[in-house]
């Protein structure tokens, strides 16, 4: 599962601001908090995008540069299918 151009802004935001003091005073951490997804599932979906674009996960840091990207998913629906896809594409031994 490819993400798309939304998920990626999203994910390269939120794993730059996983760096600072307190991330949940920045936006992507504000949506994952408005949103109630565990951090797990962010990261899970980070791993998979660095194993299909062959990449390492320290990559999701700059692909993208909005410091403020908006929420890349609809509904909690398409987001519970879009996480659970990737993590299901991720192999055993690393999730």
């Amino acid at each position: 599962m490819k993400l798309n151009r939304n998920e990626l802004e999203f994910l390269s935001a939120w794993a730059r601001e996983e760096k600072a003091l307190d991330p949940y005073t920045l936006p992507a951490h504000k949506l994952q908090a408005i949103h109630q997804v565990r951090g797990i599932a962010l990261i899970r979906a980070i791993k998979a995008w660095a194993r299909a674009e062959g990449r390492r996960d320290e990559d999701i840091f700059t692909v993208c540069d909005n410091p403020a990207p908006c929420w890349p998913w609809s509904s909690d629906d398409e987001m519970t299918e879009r996480l659970m896809g990737i993590a299901e594409e991720m192999p055993a031994n690393h999730g």
